[in-house]
């Protein structure tokens, strides 16, 4: 059963930015005085970026139509974008790159807040607090761009432009900021396949979040 309580809705959306900003903080290394200039080349961080972003623009959205019944979710493209952008970044983390989540045998608080913490606190906040069965069929596809508009920048950037958008799991290994995206490591095939393999997944993962939309917006007609 959705929560109808905006004054929740704000509360759980202000911790979520709140927990996003020392992560970005955090792993950009402006906390400790020195920032990483490799932190936007990953798409853990470009993911959360967007996420704070319009989280931030939902809060005052919502503040300011906080008397309004009808005003429940900001921007829902934008939101999904960000939500399935989310979850991609917490399954690649959790299956492919999890061992880059601890430093010298210790766990980085701050990975496991970008790749744990926000992803799931995003989901929960659409679970918890949006209206059911508005999302359209063509979602899936769309929510996917920024995903997309990522790896073009990367592969154009780190391949023909030569830049080194390295500085994350593959520093000083490789201009690309993953190893799976760098032909020269992967092979052309490779990082085609891995990209091929990874649209589907999450077009997959898309319209299972689509079906359970419509299945628990059928539930709150009833």
């Amino acid at each position: 059963m959705r929560i109808k309580n905006k004054t929740a809705s704000i509360v759980w959306k202000v911790v979520l930015l709140v927990f996003g900003t020392y992560g970005l903080l955090d792993g950009s290394g402006i906390l400790a005085g020195e920032y990483k200039t490799g932190f936007p080349n990953m798409f853990t961080n470009v993911s959360n970026l967007f996420a704070w972003g319009y989280f931030l623009l939902a809060v005052i959205w919502l503040v300011r139509n906080r008397d309004d019944e009808k005003a429940v979710t900001f921007a829902p493209l934008a939101k999904y974008i960000a939500t399935i952008s989310l979850l991609v970044t917490m399954l690649i983390a959790h299956f492919m790159l999890f061992d880059a989540m601890f430093q010298n045998g210790q766990l980085v608080w701050h990975l496991v807040v970008l790749h744990y913490v926000v992803p799931i606190m995003t989901l929960l906040d659409w679970a918890l607090f949006d209206e059911k069965g508005k999302m359209p069929v063509w979602g899936p596809f769309a929510w996917l761009s920024l995903v997309l508009v990522y790896l073009v920048v990367v592969m154009i950037g780190a391949g023909p432009l030569g830049l080194n958008l390295g500085g994350g799991t593959t520093a000083n290994v490789s201009r690309y900021p993953y190893t799976f995206l760098d032909p020269s490591i992967s092979g052309v095939g490779g990082v085609i396949a891995f990209c091929g393999v990874m649209l589907v997944v999450f077009i997959v993962l898309g319209y299972i979040l689509f079906g359970i939309d419509r299945l628990l917006g059928r539930k709150a007609d009833k």
